[in-house]
């Protein structure tokens, strides 16, 4: 009971901000709290709320699942060899520099609405962070290790299942929990501009027919996704990253 009170005083904070702005702008605007749970509860009885949210925990998925293995594979390969580091450095620098809105209007144009945009834009911004993770803890590894591996004639497929893998592990969940929090937001954002089906296209839909409750209804689908996905997921994910930081530390 004791550990839910930071979460009940945080929730009756923003519904006392909530009450006050819908006091000073008006229903119009800002929506009650009564209101919007309402139309919370008639969404969450249809179907169109479920598919839209299952389109999205499709894309978002799919797309953190190929990021990663490409993160994967170039990661390590740039991590083993510096030469291949320094020549596929300033191309992931270059994809890390480009804003997310660029990619929606380019993908837009090339691939029209769809799936394509969120999927594609998400591994664009997604995948910098975790190549570079990837590269620099493998990079990190006892080189010592990887010579008697050569000495004692270890295959490839050992040395990557038993040594590097392990040795990342800690740092590569670290990464992958920063991912999976961004990949939520950025699927939404790409959804809104370069999609006709998922949350991010509920929320523009809503807009554009300046349907307030609903607005405000998507808006705490999305919120309450999110701290879902960080108190269920990522929190657990960075509590063992750092332990077997910790543990890796003291061996």
């Amino acid at each position: 009971m004791q550990g839910c009170i930071p979460f009940i005083f945080s929730m009756g904070l923003m519904l006392g901000f909530w009450g006050l702005l819908t006091y000073f702008m008006g229903a119009g605007l800002v929506p009650s709290p009564v209101e919007t749970f309402a139309c919370l509860a008639k969404m969450l009885l249809g179907a169109s709320l479920w598919e839209n949210l299952a389109i999205s925990v499709f894309r978002g998925l799919l797309a953190i699942s190929m990021t990663l293995l490409l993160a994967l594979i170039t990661g390590i390969l740039a991590g083993l060899s510096r030469k291949t580091m320094s020549l596929i450095t300033p191309l992931v620098v270059a994809l890390q520099a480009t804003p997310p809105i660029l990619w929606i209007t380019l993908l837009m144009i090339w691939a029209g609405t769809g799936s394509t945009v969120p999927i594609a834009v998400v591994m664009a911004s997604l995948y910098p962070p975790l190549f570079f993770t990837i590269a620099q803890s493998v990079a990190s590894l006892d080189t010592r290790l990887f010579t008697l591996a050569e000495i004692y004639g270890v295959k490839k497929y050992r040395i990557l299942k038993d040594l590097i893998l392990p040795g990342i592990h800690p740092y590569l969940l670290g990464g992958l929990s920063f991912a999976l929090g961004s990949c939520w937001k950025v699927t939404a954002v790409a959804e809104f501009f370069g999609s006709s089906r998922g949350i991010g296209a509920g929320v523009y839909w809503s807009y554009r027919m300046l349907d307030m409750p609903q607005l405000f209804s998507w808006a705490i689908i999305l919120v309450g996704m999110g701290m879902g996905i960080e108190f269920g997921l990522i929190r657990p994910l960075r509590r063992r990253a750092m332990a077997q930081r910790g543990m890796h530390a003291k061996a």
